[in-house]
């Protein structure tokens, strides 16, 4: 009877021995921390949807995930945030697709005029193909992308000297380019480009390093670029992608309930993103009237020269530095190009 005890006892033993350490692994592969970074400043689309993001994947974890922000380039910059999310010093953020382009050409797609008509119908391409193709690529650099953003409609100018209406009113111009396209295009017009980080650009204009600079509007004014460049030329044609990615390597460690949940959290956020936008848009334009900015805004027939010359040439030059590559998500876009 005693040895029955004792063989009872030790098979419980055992029993809570194995319960225990199915509770541990359990709640180690459900506590996570997240650390999210985005170098947009607040109250544009971009750190709207971040927020979203982060906030979406706290309640739909129930708390279990963590998520650090770190928001306006605390953490990561502009120039710097790719490396940041393939060394894994942020484990998610949010970055131009552009900004890629130094590792891989033909990732700077985006910034090509007229690919598509809106955010949209780009946000439907990114669910397809397109993204599939995109993503490929990114994973080859070390990120993976859970979602998609925008970070609005790029490629306005801003300048202290005179209004832009055609390319060739660029002439003559030192202005702050948007990526290697942005910079050949900007030369071709007589214009000199200068690569520089956003962050820097207000200090230059102030200091009359620069006349201007190419941007979406929701820079201009988030960043306060109107205060020093009277002239603003709004163009609704471009929406940059600004992909929500994760460090590849740490994305593979997760559960896969955790992949899930991080995807679902920031997939809901794509459709209020891009309305977003679309807001921003109009409203920035308000803003800069308001300010005694004196805001032109380009649209029908005043596009067509844009069309000719920034649309063809760009892509042309795209093609050239990326062949096969660029051509392949090109022929991704064309179906939704209309």
């Amino acid at each position: 009877m005693k040895k029955r005890y004792l063989n009872l006892s030790l098979t419980a033993a055992l029993a809570t021995t194995a319960f225990l350490g199915l509770a541990s692994t359990q709640a180690s592969a459900s506590d996570l921390t997240v650390r999210f970074a985005w170098y947009m400043p607040p109250h544009t689309a971009t750190a709207n949807q971040a927020a979203t993001i982060a906030k979406n994947i706290r309640e739909m974890s129930h708390g279990s995930i963590k998520v650090l922000t770190y928001p306006s380039g605390s953490l990561l910059k502009a120039s710097n945030i790719a490396n940041g999310l393939a060394n894994n010093t942020a484990n998610m953020g949010i970055n131009a697709m552009h900004w890629w382009s130094k590792y891989a050409p033909a990732l700077q797609w985006d910034t090509i005029p007229f690919l598509a008509p809106n955010a949209t119908t780009l946000l439907k391409a990114l669910h397809g193909k397109l993204g599939k193709d995109v993503d490929a690529i990114l994973e080859k650099h070390g990120v993976h992308v859970v979602a998609w953003g925008f970070y609005g409609y790029a490629k306005s100018y801003v300048n202290s000297k005179r209004t832009i209406i055609k390319p060739a009113d660029l002439k003559g111009l030192r202005m702050r380019s948007e990526g290697s396209l942005s910079a050949m295009f900007l030369k071709s017009q007589g214009a000199t480009p200068v690569a520089m980080d956003s962050s820097e650009v207000y200090t230059s204009m102030q200091r009359g390093a620069l006349d201007g600079a190419t941007s979406g509007l929701s820079t201009i004014t988030s960043r306060k670029w109107y205060e020093v460049g009277k002239y603003v030329t709004a163009i609704h044609y471009v929406p940059l992608v600004y992909p929500v990615q994760v460090n590849l390597k740490w994305w593979k460690g997760l559960t896969q309930q955790q992949r899930d949940l991080i995807t679902k959290a920031a997939q809901s956020s794509e459709k209020a993103a891009v309305q977003d936008i679309e807001n921003e848009f109009t409203n920035d334009i308000k803003l800069l009237k308001a300010k005694g900015n004196q805001v032109t805004q380009l649209t029908g027939k005043q596009l067509s020269p844009w069309k000719e010359t920034a649309g063809v040439m760009e892509r042309k030059l795209y093609l050239k530095e990326t062949g096969a590559t660029g051509q392949k998500i090109l022929d991704d876009l064309k179906p939704y190009s209309k």
